[in-house]
């Protein structure tokens, strides 16, 4: 049986629950049989079924986030094994749309070091300065998504974008209860606290930390994306540490200057 988280709604709920037993409890034992004990006896009845209304919005989330935050694991899984296997090491960045007539935003998972060199169109890339696989990022879908139903407008300006991340992160996705995003010269980090999607996090971290790296979830290949199109720069991500203890999650990305 599954019970209801302790959410505000099912607290609320609690409180008024136990205010109406003790209305209705104190109305019984001072039996004065007036007016003053049917007004004690009606406000529990009241305190009663709105505590019995809130109850009913105290259920828990529709979908169990211990397996829903696993759904995106084994594919980031397997293709950070495949590029390991094909030599590829490096670090995915986020190609903006607008950068050397791309329609949309790419990711690019370079051999070795990247440092924002222009890319052909080509899905394998092959050339004396770099080399490397270049692919949708796995955010493609929630970003036409946001863009299509939200009208996700994307600013130009750092302050303004770090304000999406925040509204992003915990008002329209719900993923998490705080995100925290600053920047320190070509240094974005973004850190999320009571991240509900922290169980696959520590999966693919288990696995190798390299698979955040080559191949980010879609939340943080979104975070990166929103950057990317902000800026109209590249953007690499660094590094991604969940806290092996608490649900909050670090990830750190770096502005390319080419």
């Amino acid at each position: 049986m599954k019970f209801p988280s302790l959410n505000p709604y099912y607290r609320t709920a609690l409180l008024l629950i136990v205010m109406a037993g003790i209305l209705i409890i104190t109305a019984v034992l001072t039996n004065r049989s007036d007016f003053t004990s049917a007004e004690l006896v009606v406000a529990g009845l009241v305190c009663l079924l709105t505590g019995v209304f809130f109850t009913t919005l105290s259920g828990s989330d529709p979908l169990d986030l211990r397996y829903l935050s696993l759904f995106p694991a084994q594919g980031s899984i397997n293709l950070t094994r495949t590029c390991a296997d094909l030599g590829i090491q490096g670090n995915a960045s986020i190609i903006p749309k607008g950068r050397e007539g791309r329609t949309r935003t790419m990711q690019f998972i370079p051999v070795a070091v990247y440092n924002g060199e222009p890319l052909p169109m080509d899905s394998f890339v092959t050339g004396p300065d770099t080399a490397g696989i270049l692919m949708d990022p796995s955010c493609a879908p929630l970003l036409r998504l946001l863009q299509e139903r939200e009208h996700l407008v994307i600013p130009p300006d750092m302050p303004a974008l770090h304000s999406l991340i925040r509204e992003l992160g915990v008002d329209v996705l719900e993923v998490a209860g705080r995100v925290r995003s600053t920047h320190e010269g070509e240094i974005i980090s973004v850190t999320l606290e009571e991240y509900r999607l922290i169980g696959g996090c520590r999966v693919l971290a288990e696995e190798s930390p390299r698979c955040c790296t080559t191949n980010p979830c879609p939340v943080c290949s979104l975070f990166a994306s929103v950057f990317a199109e902000g800026t109209g720069k590249v953007i690499q991500l660094e590094r991604c540490a969940p806290d092996p203890k608490r649900p909050t999650v670090m990830a750190v990305f770096s502005v390319l200057s080419e």
